[in-house]
């Protein structure tokens, strides 16, 4: 799913893969491979392929490298897991690959894909799972969190090299940052209000932005 993905996106932005001259980075990430789990439990061992076989097409390591071998990218290829915040993560990294000159283009996303996940979750009070099976962000009846299956890639490069190049410019990134909030929350899994404001803080001072000139917040 995420090789299709990186396919489409380049097509979208009018690169042709594997006959391109262009300097083409790669970072991705991904939730768990419960497929690979899955096959493990339901196949007898002489129907699998070896363990490094395995390992090459399922752990989520070889993500990165394995679309820059199809696709023929010769940019920097990365696997970066950080949870739920992986993919903008892993956006925020390429910007800054880019804006140092480490490549022409870059590839950026996340994919998980979970066949178990139509079998639920039994609800436990305290979890991030929600009580009724719905996310309702901002709502005096949010419980929780749900999981969900998923892909998404972007093609990012330099403003000056997307206008030469006439490309259809989706969005402009103006400045980004990340933090962590160490201890300064109830749990491990709760985020903390000064974390967030100082993460916010920062990236509208790396992005030449005050607080009242954004007029449009999507969370």
């Amino acid at each position: 799913h995420f090789l299709m993905s990186c396919v489409h996106a380049l097509e979208n932005a009018g690169i042709p893969p594997l006959n391109t001259n262009q300097n083409i980075g790669v970072i991705a990430s991904c939730g768990e491979t419960t497929y690979y789990h899955a096959a493990l439990r339901s196949k007898p061992p002489t129907a699998l392929p070896d363990k490094f076989q395995m390992a090459l097409h399922h752990e989520e390591d070889f993500l990165a490298t394995k679309v820059a071998f199809q696709l023929d990218l010769k940019g920097p290829a990365i696997t970066l897991q950080a949870a739920c915040g992986s993919s903008l993560i892993g956006i925020h990294t390429a910007a800054g690959m880019l804006r140092n000159g480490e490549c022409d283009v870059m590839l950026a996303g996340g994919v998980l894909v979970d066949p178990d996940m139509s079998e639920g979750y039994k609800y436990q009070s305290q979890h991030i799972f929600s009580k009724d099976g719905n996310c309702s962000p901002f709502s005096k009846d949010a419980s929780g969190t749900i999981g969900a299956s998923g892909v998404g890639v972007v093609v990012l490069k330099s403003l000056d090299r997307a206008r030469a190049d006439g490309d259809r410019i989706y969005a402009v990134i103006e400045g980004s940052a990340i933090n962590n909030d160490g201890r300064s929350k109830m749990s491990y899994t709760s985020p903390s209000v000064s974390g967030q404001e100082s993460v916010i803080r920062q990236a509208l001072t790396n992005a030449g932005v005050r607080g009242d000139q954004a007029g449009y917040v999507e969370a």
